[in-house]
């Protein structure tokens, strides 16, 4: 599993507020966080394709670069 840290300042107020937002969503503010990367990235690649199907949930999400393929 790859992690990344991110520290903030003591008077930084960004901590709080994810944390009240995450709360108000019944998230947990890495969930909330991991939701703002996604959105983030989904707007930098911009593609109207439509999506792939597939033949099983982990097809689909391997198919439409969600999941890599698993190593077998």
């Amino acid at each position: 599993m790859t992690t990344y840290t991110i520290t903030f300042q003591k008077r930084e107020t960004l901590p709080e507020r994810l944390e009240a937002i995450a709360g108000e969503l019944d998230l947990t503010p890495e969930q909330l966080i991991k939701r703002f990367i996604s959105a983030g990235i989904a707007k930098l690649e911009d593609s109207d394709e439509p999506s792939v199907p597939g033949e099983t949930l982990e097809d689909f999400l391997v198919q439409n670069g969600v999941w890599k393929p698993e190593n077998r």
